[in-house]
């Protein structure tokens, strides 16, 4: 008879012991998300608003992933596959001018659009935008954008069995309608003034959802700061303690302590029966009233201490890892050596990059590209004779690019690209995107460096001139 062997290659952490606590239970992401999300959504907007180490996160988050705008440059070819300059620059000039006015209250331009979504993307984890046609007008494109906030779309309403946290799905899963509220249950408007809600529903086609999704079954999206709320929040009630410390202590230079018998320790007869308010605190000679059980103890200015400031640093970087930062971002700390430093820009510029194409695909260029360049074709706002020699299929081919990582070493940096460019492993227009500018202006003031010597040469030359010249 074989003898049972217990198993022991075996994943230890799914089995309980004294060390190793059963985890909670983890239920759909969908249910995660109705039970949290309000409170997450509400941490993290306070968090925003006070909290100096999350605002760091958020502007450091828009100004690389933004930064002054994300660059648009059409790429549309013929049919021999080549670049249609005139109608790329047609493109572009009629995308500036829609750009200057993108939202529907006609103030927004399209990098403050840009620069607000992508920060609502990461304080809540998703904002809603809904394409609204306006119809022909006369110098711009009839086409703007009117962004929703998430809690305009409840988590908790029920419209039907086939909406789900607001959302109607088909059985697919792929999205139908979206129902809206007409406005947010924390507007700013009297409770006896708010009419009942009356829910608008919304053609999926006319929707954008952007959102930061964690897990696979999940339909809304969650805030960036998830797993940092309360770290952040502890590190704010931390240096604000410190704050309070070290004002006590800059206050207050000496105590005066008494002993646990001192009520019963009797007075001196020249002191008995005297006001103890008549003495000045304020003066210094009351030390020498001391009596008997008192003694006077001067502090020391030991606030903040002295291993705050590393402590408080650890805790940055935990912030600046979850948020896909880096921690020299939001800390302004510089003083490591240049590969630390190259290492740490690096590994932040791949997170910003990786975020910056899902803001791209889901979007920038659905939003506030194509749509915009299909109203216009539409409205017949290009030249006929140049949209006759395009290729319909390239029509809305774009290069969508924002800010570029910064150079520590501009020389070498500098270098390796002249070095891909004569290699053939990157082009001159991408080179020139390589360090945030556009090949179209770069190309056009090109033209006029090189128009100037020549017109200066033409000009009639004077006496001093003709002389230096002989």
């Amino acid at each position: 008879m074989s003898k049972v062997v217990p198993i022991k290659s075996r994943y230890e952490a799914g089995f309980y012991s004294d060390y190793n606590p059963t985890p909670p239970a983890a239920n759909s992401a969908d249910a995660e998300i109705n039970a949290a999300g309000n409170n997450l959504r509400n941490w993290a907007r306070y968090l925003a608003k006070n909290s100096s180490i999350i605002k760091a996160v958020l502007d450091a988050r828009v100004a690389k992933g933004i930064g002054e705008g994300l660059r648009y440059e059409p790429m549309i070819r013929n049919r021999r596959g080549e670049l249609l300059t005139d109608l790329n620059d047609q493109v572009r000039r009629m995308h500036q001018r829609w750009s200057e006015r993108v939202d529907v209250t006609g103030e927004l331009s399209r990098t403050e659009v840009e620069a607000l979504t992508w920060r609502d993307w990461d304080t809540v984890g998703e904002i809603f935008a809904r394409r609204v046609y306006r119809g022909r007008e006369p110098n711009r494109v009839g086409y703007q954008l009117q962004l929703i906030k998430s809690e305009m779309v409840p988590y908790g309403s029920y419209v039907g069995d086939d909406v789900r946290m607001g959302i109607e799905r088909d059985e697919w899963g792929a999205p139908i309608r979206y129902w809206v509220a007409p406005y947010s249950q924390t507007s700013f408007m009297w409770n006896w003034m708010n009419p009942p809600q009356e829910w608008q529903s919304l053609p999926a086609a006319d929707v954008c959802h952007l959102r930061r999704q964690e897990e696979l079954d999940a339909t809304r999206g969650v805030t960036l700061f998830h797993a940092v709320i309360f770290r952040a929040s502890d590190i704010a009630e931390y240096q604000q303690s410190h704050r309070r410390a070290a004002r006590a202590s800059s206050n207050l230079f000496m105590s005066i302590n008494r002993d646990i018998g001192y009520d019963k320790t009797p007075q001196p007869p020249e002191q008995q029966g005297a006001n103890q308010s008549e003495l000045n605190l304020i003066d210094l000679q009351i030390i020498d009233f001391l009596r008997e059980g008192e003694s006077a103890q001067f502090l020391d200015h030991s606030n903040p201490n002295q291993n705050a400031v590393e402590f408080v640093n650890q805790e940055l970087r935990q912030v600046a890892a979850a948020c896909r930062v880096a921690f020299s971002w939001i800390a302004y700390v510089f003083d490591r050596a240049y590969a630390a430093q190259r290492t740490e820009l690096v590994h932040a510029w791949e997170m910003i990059y990786q975020d910056q194409t899902k803001f791209i695909q889901d979007f920038a260029k659905p939003c506030l590209y194509e749509e915009p360049l299909r109203m216009a074709v539409l409205e017949g706002r290009l030249p006929a004779r140049l949209m006759r020699q395009a290729d319909l299929e390239t029509l809305y081919d774009v290069r969508i690019e924002g800010p570029v990582m910064p150079s520590i070493d501009p020389l070498t940096d500098r270098q390796a690209a002249e070095l891909d460019q004569n290699m053939g492993w990157e082009s001159r227009h991408g080179n020139i995107r390589r360090f945030g500018r556009e090949p179209a202006q770069v190309d056009a003031e090109r033209d006029q460096d090189d128009f100037e010597p020549m017109t200066q040469q033409s000009l009639p030359l004077n006496n001093t001139q003709e002389d230096e010249a002989q």
